[in-house]
């Protein structure tokens, strides 16, 4: 199989003005949106990357009576579009975006 190439080669912690014209394209959110929720994820995940043990945990706060578990490691392989281990922002906010509006216009 082909070698998978990165689809950020750039410090995760930050987000250029392609990334949000991208994103004000292909979600249903504003570019003041998209810059409210970068800050939230990265005050949460300070380096970028949401890995499935802090998603697992947020997960669990807002279900504590579920099988976080076994839904967690289904989503999150879902969310983590490249495979790489980890969801980085720009997987978030579409995810994000799907699962409240049901769409992706890409």
């Amino acid at each position: 199989m082909g070698q998978k190439t990165s689809k950020h080669q750039k410090d995760l912690t930050s987000l250029s003005d392609d990334d949000v014209e991208r994103l004000t394209k292909n979600t249903t959110y504003t570019k003041q949106q998209i810059q409210d929720w970068h800050k939230g994820f990265l005050h949460d995940c300070p380096n970028g990357k949401l890995d499935k043990k802090k998603f697992l945990e947020v997960y669990k706060k807002f279900y504590p009576e579920g099988k976080a578990e076994r839904f967690c490691s289904q989503v999150f392989k879902a969310f983590d579009s490249d495979d790489n281990g980890y969801i980085d922002f720009l997987e978030f906010i579409i995810a994000v975006n799907i699962t409240s509006h049901g769409l992706y216009l890409k």
